[in-house]
């Protein structure tokens, strides 16, 4: 008998991230990243395409939601930045020689 995909067993685990897309992937419908065992964050883009919600949650009920919209310049910046300390940090391997 063929084994059923149980989704509750599959949950996202930290430091993974979640794209659920439409249109054969062309258009993001939004992006979910764990960043603890209890904050998640999610981050997806407006009806009308001019901003993104952030939404930043946590499931014990210890952080207050975070929810609010980011322009596309804030946005742009924001990802450019990420870009930039990415491409600074050194890979794993190159640490553990160094050590």
């Amino acid at each position: 008998m063929a084994r059923t995909l149980d989704i509750i067993d599959r949950q996202l685990e930290l430091g993974q991230t979640k794209i659920i897309s439409s249109n054969g992937g062309i258009v993001i419908d939004y992006v979910e990243l764990i960043f603890s065992p209890t904050t998640k964050v999610q981050f997806a883009p407006s009806e009308d395409r001019k901003t993104v919600r952030l939404s930043v949650s946590d499931n014990t009920l210890q952080l207050p939601q975070l929810d609010c919209l980011i322009t596309k310049e804030v946005l742009h910046s924001y990802i450019i930045n990420l870009k930039n300390i990415y491409n600074q940090l050194e890979d794993e391997e190159e640490t553990y020689n160094e050590i």
